[in-house]
């Protein structure tokens, strides 16, 4: 994030972060979203949620009341449409239960990285996450790869074995169907084909009891011969 934040200075240019799956993640000390200009999803499954939409994040006035603008068809006043807009408010209800949520999002967070801990830990046969120093991971998902073409395989095996997991994401951006139809994208890019081909995400969320984290482990070993 120094970098792109030098780079935008130096170009007079605006950083927008993807931050929708890393309420409360930071980088040297600073929380994600306060770098430039934050999107964060509250989608159900997010670190926490509204049951639906998002929120942006900005410490500038101008493009909070421009946001403030088009999320509610362009009106500054009712009935009195200054640009294009959209409907893009949410309730009154999706936004109380959004801040009931923001109130557990530390508690939450902890537990989930508590989780990834215990899993990094005892996993064998597979490559964890490394965490950079200076990052604070939330763990929206808990990611790991898994070599030798092994990945379906364990994924089958974990479903037998009562074990969630799921695979974010099977096709990369330059292989789907639209952008190749669309744009005539005919890349080859493998890392990201080799990544979709070996990453598997398994349960982290803050319900997991300590004898869920072991059936985890012990379902995953001993496929992985660990």
């Amino acid at each position: 994030m120094d970098v792109i934040m030098q780079i935008a200075k130096k170009h007079g240019l605006q950083v927008i972060e993807d931050a929708c799956q890393s309420h409360g993640a930071s980088y040297n000390g600073r929380k994600v979203g306060f770098f430039g200009i934050g999107a964060f999803s509250l989608y159900p499954t997010k670190n926490m949620t509204s049951a639906e939409g998002g929120m942006i994040t900005t410490n500038d006035d101008v493009i909070a009341e421009k946001c403030r603008v088009i999320r509610q068809h362009g009106m500054r006043r009712r009935y009195y449409h200054d640009e294009l807009g959209f409907n893009f408010r949410m309730t009154d209800v999706h936004a109380a239960i959004g801040l009931e949520q923001l109130k557990k999002l530390e508690r939450n967070n902890k537990v989930r990285q508590e989780n990834a801990s215990y899993l990094s830990a005892h996993l064998k046969g597979v490559t964890v996450l490394q965490v950079p120093k200076g990052y604070v991971h939330v763990y929206h998902q808990y990611t790991l790869r898994v070599p030798g073409g092994q990945r379906d395989a364990l994924r089958a095996h974990l479903q037998e074995n009562g074990v969630g997991s799921e695979v974010y994401y099977p096709v990369p951006v330059h292989k789907q169907s639209f952008y190749m139809a669309e744009f005539g994208y005919h890349l080859s890019l493998p890392e990201a084909e080799r990544a979709s081909a070996e990453v598997l995400s398994l349960p982290v969320h803050p319900a997991l009891s300590q004898a869920d984290l072991e059936t985890i482990v012990a379902r995953v070993n001993e496929f992985m011969g660990g």
